[in-house]
């Protein structure tokens, strides 16, 4: 079993995502309690891997040195508590250098983990994580792509102070590292250098294709996830994209997908009435959802949370619907005759790699 501090902040929801999607289980420690009660210490009691997330990086100098200290702290008394002896323990670490109340508080989090991992006679993994930026992190305190996501996906003007060269990693693969799908020298080969104002028109030039309804020019991963990245700020905004019909004597022609320079995969169905499809989500992939004929719900549910949204749809008014990354969604046939929905995907379909996670929306 594994356990995980920092369920609710960008990378533990993101790590938990990874291990739900690879279905491995794990128990979340809450380290709001200055002293784990008997009934939470006991479920810790078999945990292999142990992963400390949890960090305090807003606040007084106090506050962020000292209680990053004393969060790693509260971990290891926990798995103490529970006579738990991990045989790994997994440190979320800083990239960040230079001496600050923020990397001095994680540096001596780091020693209190390592000094424990040596007690109980654990491998202890430190894992070296640049800027993060990923779907559902908080503006203005994750980081300024998530800043820039929001500002943007709201019509605003980005705040750009700062011609800085960063180095961007993606939450996902952040979690993977941690998970130990892969190791830190993948981690690193991830990561994206560019400056502040270069991401900014990055993210400015998604949003303006993405404003049309059409899909960008994705040429790289990190391409792909800023975008999606993007994307969950914009589904917040408006999930919905209009579709625009050119209708003369002969009938209607209608563009349901213009992508820019995307491979793309699109596929029809058929659904018959009361059926369901889907009910999985994707980490990585862009879908969109267009119906042609009959009348459906869309079901769409954030991973892991109770956060929904309902859409109902009909071939009488085509839209667009973009599945947001790590999301489940399905679909149901709520009228009286077979339903026609045209699927379209940004990638090819890879049954070895499918992206396709089950989970009911």
């Amino acid at each position: 079993m594994i356990a995980i501090s920092g369920r609710g902040g960008l990378v533990g929801w993101h790590l938990r995502a990874v291990l739900h999607s690879q279905g491995r289980s794990w128990q979340d420690v809450d380290l709001r309690q200055v002293d784990p009660t008997p009934s939470a210490a006991g479920h810790l009691a078999g945990v292999a891997t142990a992963i400390h997330v949890a960090g305090i990086s807003r606040g007084s100098d106090h506050d962020v040195r000292d209680g990053n200290v004393e969060l790693a702290r509260r971990f290891v008394a926990a798995l103490d508590a529970a006579g738990a002896r991990p045989r790994r323990l997994v440190y979320a670490d800083t990239g960040m250098r230079g001496p600050s109340p923020y990397t001095e508080g994680k540096a001596l989090a780091r020693e209190v983990l390592s000094a424990a991992a040596a007690r109980w006679g654990a491998e202890f993994v430190d894992v070296v994580i640049q800027n993060v930026f990923g779907e559902h992190g908080t503006p203005y305190h994750n980081g300024v792509a998530l800043t820039f996501c929001h500002q943007i996906a709201r019509g605003e003007r980005p705040s750009v102070d700062s011609d800085d060269v960063r180095t961007f990693v993606h939450a996902q693969d952040v979690a993977e590292a941690l998970a130990d799908t892969i190791d830190q020298t993948e981690l690193d080969r991830r990561g994206t250098s560019m400056t502040i104002p270069e991401l900014a028109d990055r993210i400015t030039a998604f949003a303006e294709v993405y404003g049309r309804g059409e899909i960008p020019a994705l040429r790289s991963r990190f391409d792909r996830d800023l975008f999606n990245t993007y994307r969950s700020y914009a589904f917040a905004v408006s999930p919905v994209h209009e579709l625009t019909a050119a209708v003369d004597d002969r009938g209607a022609f209608t563009e349901l997908v213009r992508a820019h320079g995307s491979a793309g995969q699109t596929g029809a169905s058929t659904t018959l009435p009361g059926v369901t499809r889907g009910d999985h989500f994707h980490r990585r992939k862009i879908e969109r959802f267009v119906v042609l004929q009959g009348e459906a719900r869309i079901v769409l549910r954030r991973v892991l949370t109770r956060e929904r949204q309902v859409l109902h749809v009909t071939g009488d008014h085509p839209v667009a619907i973009d599945m947001p990354t790590l999301w489940a969604h399905s679909i149901t046939n709520t009228g009286s005759a077979p339903l026609v929905t045209v699927f379209w995907a940004d990638e090819l379909f890879d049954p070895i790699h499918p992206d396709t996670h089950e989970d009911a929306a």
